[in-house]
């Protein structure tokens, strides 16, 4: 790159693909740490060159930035295995600026250090309070609410052996005690949804449609809006396995409002199941454009984590 002055997008493309499969990598990257920052200023330099022709790079600088947010996260992996030392010393040969942010990664990592350690103390602190609270709340809740939680517990389980379970005969079974047990449920504390939805689907499962949708109406008139209805509908339909209910669901909420982070990410996590991973990867962008628009801070990093390790399993013909 340094030799090229003018170098060809696809020579910044394929950079951008070296540097996204080590920074994936970065645990097996031992020695080479150095080379990934090399990379990613070799990157800066050639997209540098192109912004000033006023090329369209969204594509590009959208990849990239997903690699540098994981790199970011990861960023103890690199700064060990290359060494203060080392970092000091490339400073002083490049005189890099503080744009060029992966070459002060081991100060940035040295003050994360720090907060860290204070957020260990402020948590064994919060861990200890929690443990009293959970003594007077939790281990002494009344017998009807301890009863729910065990209902509910076990309704979990015998979902997740009925996924697994090939006798068809043992699952029609194992669907009627959920039923039964949401019904138990449902005794305690007639006012909470859950057990209805959850009652509603396993219905459907068994082809009971009206008793299905009486139960479902049940649940409606619980909720506070139809769209927290549908969603939590669409939830227990994908933990049901039944993908095809919970994207109707999911359609009728985003036809009445196209921009329900909620619907938009369980959508995407359903298209990752069935490895649609072209249309994941878009559900999970407008997510993060969402969540960057709301400042949603604890949903932008996990999202573009999942839109980071998706773009791995695409072709590299695909953004």
């Amino acid at each position: 790159m340094a030799e090229n002055k003018n170098p060809s997008l696809d020579d910044i493309r394929n950079l951008i693909e070296l540097y996204a499969k080590k920074v994936a990598n970065l645990k097996d990257q031992k020695g080479k740490g150095i080379e990934i920052l090399h990379i990613r200023t070799n990157i800066e330099q050639g997209l540098a060159y192109f912004r000033s022709k006023n090329a369209y790079l969204e594509p590009e600088e959208t990849r990239l930035g997903n690699f540098d947010s994981l790199l970011k996260k990861q960023s103890r992996f690199l700064v060990k295995g290359i060494g203060k030392k080392a970092f000091i010393d490339q400073r002083a040969i490049l005189n890099p600026s503080t744009d060029q942010w992966w070459w002060w990664l081991d100060i940035e990592y040295k003050k994360n250090q720090k907060k860290v350690i204070q957020r260990k103390l402020l948590n064994i602190g919060i861990f200890f309070v929690i443990i009293v609270l959970v003594y007077f709340i939790f281990l002494r809740l009344p017998p009807q609410e301890r009863r729910y939680l065990d209902l509910n517990s076990s309704i979990e389980k015998k979902i997740d052996q009925s996924l697994i379970e090939t006798d068809q005969e043992l699952v029609k079974k194992i669907y009627n005690d959920i039923i039964q047990e949401c019904e138990q449920a449902l005794v305690l504390f007639p006012e909470r949804p859950v057990p209805l939805l959850i009652k509603g689907a396993i219905l459907e499962k068994l082809n009971n449609l009206s008793e299905s949708q009486a139960s479902f109406n049940q649940a409606l008139a619980l909720y506070p809006s139809q769209e927290d209805f549908l969603l939590d509908q669409a939830t227990w339909f994908f933990r049901l396995g039944m993908k095809d209910q919970a994207k109707k669901s999911l359609a009728a909420i985003l036809k009445e409002n196209s921009d329900s982070i909620g619907a938009i990410n369980l959508l995407g996590t359903i298209y990752e199941e069935e490895n649609n991973y072209v249309e994941a990867l878009k559900a999970y962008s407008r997510v993060l454009e969402l969540a960057e628009d709301q400042n949603q801070t604890t949903m932008i990093p996990v999202t573009k984590m999942k839109i980071a390790m998706l773009q791995l399993r695409l072709p590299m013909s695909l953004p």
